[in-house]
Formats: structure tokens, sequence, C-alpha cells
């Protein structure tokens, strides 16, 4: 019967030059067709939102890279066929229509058509390859990895090539193509759409959507369908590449850093500086001194003269709960790092050209080779020497110049891909050769990789990008929330950067309130880590000292917070940074706004980013929004308010309704969290009901999401005209996790004489708080024994 079929089938398609396989596509959710000019056309759902579409000539292979990491889930949907349509319905709301006789692919959302692929690929005379796709009219998008020229980039034409640009800022043509460069747009009306492809290409964001590669197969792309919001475009494109585990809780905390601490005696002086100015301190991250001076660069192994003991360095500085982080980089210098360049390169573990010769590079320190990451050797090579490091106490790792900066065309790589087409996957393969040596050596620790290049999935390893060498400016201040914005879209929810500006202006190396009005925006960024080639620390402006100490202390403050921001991005893929329309359904006014953002969905940041101002408009999102600095004022949107902002305030508004746990105590460091008591921020406004559930776990466990070793504190609120009620619920269990939490719950801009009386589980509570203060009531929770706080007006 199946011979009889196949003949059929082969009848068929030499009759008519085309083919649907549709009647044995619905048990695998995959439609096929082969067009008459002999491309075959396999349509499939990977789940019930993203799907899967190639198109390539019989015989050759589409293009499958790392991309993807997710396994093809039960097809739920319908297939039928409609005439020369195939017909794909998924219980998410999209249908997927495959035109059997010209390869044509629609998709649709609802009753709108959301995109088509025409299914005509073509082929350049030089080999590149393209396809287009037509958008639905009036759409905006963003992503494409790291972008700082624009949020919306519709209408850009966007290299697909990772860069350096040292020095940029605000305007500089050069940030529209930057270090991480991700094949990937996102629409505002409900979707995303990713090419499966590392090389050189270019995407043209125009009508049609043209997508041109080097690549030497055919490209494939995924579909990727949130209906509701750009969150759920998000939740999806990392269920399809892979979320980020959660962080070390350390790298939550301040990392100070610099262009570089030359020695043991500074390393320990700036970290003995910071402690007695009274700042708290996670980490210190050590340039390229560690190993000597720049043109030992590769060596990868410690200047006993600068460090003449650097283990007990690293345990001393441990023990005072601050984690070191060391650089190294993709060369290996031909003077200071000979020894391994001679050993590199007789084992064939350097990059070659097209004859097998060594392929050196100039670097900005002199002549190298290069790893050659894509040599299994090589990799091998490496992770030895990163173990060996590791083992001495070295708390994390710092992949710099990864994108890589020098790349000469001429290297062929191990693997046989040319320069051009393996540059921007270098970074990934580079970052999971730390990410595996910690699975398999140090199971139980949580891994921090700084890496500034890579491409789509790079989260997938435990890396915390930056945005590079930033000019100290206002200019260099100005893309950061771009930067963060459109990089958390393309799955890199730690984007950050060099918090005061890393490239200095010799002739003005000091700009006492840039530092504080970046430092306010470094506080409410991934991560807080102070970098720059001189005066990179906050205990050189002494007379910001007061400004600069507390938004440091606020940064500690807020991390039970912050750290459910880690658990939404581990658990759903949201970024921390949000654009203001994360959570909306299509077009909506916020589209351009790129100076404020979303600081999960609680709590709206409005940074100052402009030179001598001490007021700033902020554009109110639809709802109501309560002043963080102000909390007896409120503010209803959609408008457009100004906003009195002196250097020592940072505008920030709260959503009416939020929930804001804090760890309102002073800490040395992380270490000092106390998971037993919390004091709660709620904003209850008339007529709004809310929830929000905080994470916590043992803030080590590399496990406890897979094994379900964390608690859930839910937080419900609803407030009328004559009543507040509050209910707290604790589930959830793991091992060390204090059986009693002790909860002050705030509610800023409700005054206590507002109260008349309160009920806890039905039993009368005292007032006894100031009347001419915020009302504040401290309960105890134990878990699986709810509170209901009713507060009557």
């Amino acid at each position: 019967m199946l011979k009889r079929l196949n003949l059929i089938r082969t009848a068929v398609m030499g009759i008519f030059g085309t083919v649907a396989v549709w009647l044995n596509a619905a048990p695998t959710g995959t439609m096929t067709t082969v067009t008459p000019d002999g491309n075959c056309v396999v349509v499939r759902a990977l789940s019930d939102n993203i799907i899967r579409v190639t198109n390539a000539p019989r015989g050759v292979k589409p293009s499958h890279t790392q991309a993807a990491s997710m396994k093809a889930e039960k097809f739920n949907g319908k297939i039928v066929k409609n005439g020369s349509q195939i017909v794909m319905t998924l219980p998410s709301g999209l249908e997927v229509s495959l035109n059997t006789a010209s390869g044509a692919t629609s998709f649709t959302g609802g009753k709108e058509r959301l995109l088509y692929d025409s299914g005509v690929r073509t082929t350049a005379s030089d080999g590149r390859k393209s396809m287009s796709l037509v958008p639905a009219k009036g759409g905006s998008f963003y992503g494409a990895g790291e972008r700082g020229h624009s949020f919306n980039i519709e209408g850009d034409t966007l290299v697909m090539y990772n860069r350096q640009n040292y020095g940029y800022g605000e305007g500089d043509p050069r940030i529209n193509q930057m270090n991480i460069c991700i094949p990937l747009f996102v629409s505002n009306q409900g979707y995303g759409v990713l090419f499966d492809d590392y090389a050189a290409a270019e995407l043209v964001m125009s009508d049609p959507i043209t997508y041109t590669t080097e690549a030497e197969a055919p490209i494939s792309y995924y579909f990727i369908y949130g209906a509701d919001n750009l969150a759920s475009v998000t939740r999806e494109y990392t269920r399809l590449t892979g979320r980020q585990e959660l962080p070390p809780f350390w790298s939550l905390g301040y990392i100070t850093s610099k262009y570089g601490y030359h020695n043991e005696s500074e390393t320990r002086g700036v970290i003995d500086t910071l402690k007695n100015a009274g700042y708290s301190v996670d980490g210190v991250v050590l340039d390229l001194y560690w190993y000597g001076k720049e043109t030992d660069m590769g060596r990868l192994e410690w200047n006993k003269e600068q460090w003449p003991d650097h283990r007990k360095m690293l345990a001393d500085l441990k023990a005072q709960g601050v984690n070191t982080v060391l650089i190294s980089q993709p060369y290996i210098n031909k003077i200071g790092a000979i020894d391994n360049y001679n050993q590199l390169a007789e084992k064939g573990m350097l990059t070659h050209d097209a004859q097998g010769k060594i392929n050196d590079v100039t670097t900005w320190v002199g002549e190298a080779g290069m790893f050659d990451v894509a040599n299994p050797d090589t990799r091998r090579w490496l992770r030895e020497r990163y173990r060996t490091l590791t083992d001495e106490g070295v708390g994390g790792w710092w992949g710099d110049l990864g994108e890589p900066e020098v790349h000469p065309e001429t290297i062929v790589h191990a693997n046989g891909e040319k320069a051009r087409q393996y540059h921007n996957v270098y970074g990934n393969v580079w970052s999971s050769i730390i990410y595996d040596l910690y699975k398999d050596e140090y199971p139980d620790t949580r891994l921090m990789t700084l890496m500034r290049g890579g491409t789509t999935g790079l989260q997938r390893y435990s890396v915390f990008p930056w945005s590079t060498d930033v000019s100290r400016s206002w200019a260099g201040l100005q893309p950061q929330i771009k930067i963060m914005l459109n990089s958390g879209l393309s799955g890199l929810a730690y984007m950050s950067h060099d918090v005061g500006g890393f490239a200095i202006d010799k002739e003005n190396p000091i700009d006492p309130e840039l530092y504080v009005r970046w430092l306010q925006l470094g506080t409410f960024s991934p991560i807080l880590r102070t970098h720059a080639q001189e005066f990179a620390e906050p205990y050189h402006y002494p007379e910001y000292a007061d400004e600069l100490l507390d938004l440091v202390k606020t940064r500690y403050r807020w991390l039970p917070y912050n750290y459910t921001l880690a658990y939404e991005n581990a658990s759903q893929g949201y970024p921390m940074v949000r654009p203001l329309n994360f959570d909306t359904h299509g077009a909506t006014p916020y589209d351009s706004i790129t100076d404020e953002y979303m600081w999960g969905s609680e709590v709206l940041v409005a940074p100052v980013l402009q030179q001598g101002a001490r007021k700033r408009d902020i554009v109110v999102p639809d709802g109501t929004w309560i002043d963080y600095n102000n909390p007896d004022v409120t503010y209803h949107g959609p408008s457009k308010i100004s906003y009195d902002a002196p250097l020592n305030v940072l505008p920030m508004l709260i959503r009416a309704g939020a929930f804001i746990p804090q760890a309102d105590y002073e800490m040395d460091n992380t270490g000092d969290y106390d998971a037993s008591r919390y004091t709660v921020l709620y904003y209850p406004r008339s007529n709004v009901t809310s929830d929000y559930v905080m994470f916590e776990d043992d803030r080590k466990s590399t496990s406890s999401l897979d094994n379900g070793e964390y608690a859930l504190i839910t937080f419900r609120g609803a407030a009328s005209k004559s009543s507040i009620t509050v209910d707290i619920d604790m589930s959830g269990d793991y091992p060390g996790m204090p059986t009693e939490k002790t909860i002050t719950l705030v509610l800023p801009g409700i005054k206590s004489s507002n109260i008349k009386s309160v009920t806890e589980n039905g039993r009368v509570r005292t007032i006894t708080e100031s009347a001419d203060k915020y009302f504040t009531l401290t309960v105890t929770l134990t878990r699986n024994e709810p509170l209901k706080i009713v507060l009557s007006l």
C-alpha cells in the first residue's frame, strides 16, 4: 500500500510539478509542498505558538543552527486541505496556510493576517540568498539584538555582523550595528520572526521585510506567535531559544570595576575604601593586569610580581562577601604569551587561512594568534585553564573582545566556516566553554559570565552582556535605555552598561553630575557595575557622597523585588527592563518612548538624561500611578506630566495596587540578606484590585526551579472608598527556609489617621502608629496559613 501511495505521489508531481503531503501532516503537525521550481517547503508546528518554515531545493538541507533549544511538542491543532491551500489551525488562535502550488505561507491571528511569505527565494551572483516577508500594515518593530540608535526599528536597514564601537554616544550612526546581532524582529501586533542563521546578513525592515544572508544553506525561519502582547512573544521566543538560569544572588548587588586594578594592593585598597565609605560590595572585576600587562594577553596566568599571593587575596575577598571576576580574550599575544602561542600553534588550535596556514591577527596590543573555538581541542584547552583558575577561587568570568573585535575575513575555522559565516556565533561557543565547565565541575554553583559578543541563544549560557566601551558623556548615557529595551526583547534580560561611562574625555575626565545621573539609571538596571578608564568608583565624587551612597543602598533594599524579576526571567523569559507597551496589545502611543521604561510590571523609571536638567516630562501610561518620591500625589494616564527632578531625585511612578517587597535594613553584601523579614510597600487606590507574586529560594541552588525547591508569597489587594483588604499567602518550601516571616506592611500615601479599624484574620488589631505617618502594620506569616487584613476607612 505504501509503495502504491508513493507511485501515485510521483505521478502527480510529474503532471503538476507540485505535491502536498497533507494527509501525512496531521499526526506530526507538518505541512509540505514542492513548488514548480523544485523547492521543498516544510511548515512545522513546534508548539501551539511556534512555527518553523523551511524552503530549499530538493536534496539541499536548509539552515539549522544552534538557535533553537526546544524540542517539538505534541501537535494539538488541526490540518485540513481546501483546494490549493493546506490550513493548520492551532489552539492558540494561530492559523497557518500553505499554498500547495506556490509555496506561499500566511500567518493569521484572529481575523487579521499578520505576515505573508510569498515562497520566493533568490540567490545573487555572489551567492547571497534573500527572502521577503510582507507584514500587516501599521505595526512597529523591535529587537534585533543590541541596538542603540532607535527603539522602534521600523524602516531601518540592520547589518547582522557584530561590531565594536569605541566611545559611542547618542546620534552616532555606528550604534545601529553593535556587538550582539540577533536576526529577530518583534512586532507590537503580537508576533516575532527569528531567522535561523548566524552568518553575516542584512535585515531591511521595510514593506516587504527583506533578509539577505551570506550563509551557504537556504534560510529557515521561526514564526513566533504571542497573541496577547510583547510579553507573550518574549515568553515564546525564550521557550524556543532557551532561558537564562537564576543568577548568582551576588550579581544583583554592587560590583566595582575599572580599567584596571593593577595589583593586589590596589584591589584590596579599593574594596577597603568602598567599605569604609559605607558601600555594600559584592564583586570586583579584574581587567587585563591580572596576568601582567597588555602584551601578556592570552597568558591566562596570574602575574606573580603584581599578585604575590592571589589565592589568599581571592579567599580574603570572598570572606568579605566580594566575588572576583577575571577577564580573558580570544587572542594570544606573540610577545607576553608566546609560550601559549607556540603550544597552540603546534597543535593546530589557532585560526588558519584557506591554505591551512596560521592566520594571525593585529590587535590593539600587537600581533597575536586567535583561539579557534570551532576546534574541540581548543575548547578543551581553554576549559582546563578556566578550571584551574576557578579552583583557585575565581568567582566569575569576563569574556572581552568577543565579537570578535578583530576577525580577519581570510580566516577559515576548524568547522569549515569562513570568518563572515562564523563571526556572530563565536561568542556563543566561547561562552558555552565556561557554561559547560560549570555544569560538569561545579554543578552547584551559579555562573556569571560577562560577555559582549554573540547571537541568538546567548542567554542560555548564563551570560550578562553589557553595552561595551561607551563614552563618558551625556551622549553616552542617552542610548542605554534603548539598548536595554531591544536586548531584553531579544532574550538578553541582563543587558547593562558601564555605569559612569567608560571612555573618558581626557580634557574633562570627571563630570560629577553625569556620574550621579548614570548611577541612578544603573541602580534600576539588571546589573549595577561601575566601570571606567579612570575615576570609576563613587568615592571619587565626594561632593555627592550622600546621594551616591543612598543609591547603592537602594539597590540592596530592592533585592526582593529584583530577585523576583530574575525569577520571572528564568521561568517566563521576561526581561527586567521592559517597554511601556510590554503588557498591552497592539499599537499604543508608547512606541517612541526611549527615555523611560518599566522595571518589571509595577514600576516606571524615568531617569534624567540631559545635562543640567532639574525637571523632565514623563509620559504616563494607561491607568493610575503613584509618585514614588511623593506618594501623596497620584497621576492618571494616558497623559504627560512635568516632574521636578533635582539631582538627588530619580523620577519613578508606581502602578496603583502594586506590592513592592523590600529588604529595609543595612547590608554589607548580599550575604546579609534575611529571608525571614520583609518590608512590603502597598499602594492601594479606590476601585483597584491587584495581585503580586514574590519569589524566594535559598539563593544558591542551581536546580531550585527544576526541583520545585522554592516558595511563592502571593499578595492580593482590593480597595474601595470604605475599606482596603490585603490577602497574603505563602506556598512552597526549600532547604533552610524560615518557618515564619515577619512582614511589615507599609501603605505609602495612606495616613494612619485615615484608618478607623484593623482586623487580621477577623481579630481586631490596635492602631498604635503616629497619625501623621503612612499606615504601617507588622504581621507574622506562616506557610500554608493565609492572612487576611482588612482596614476600614
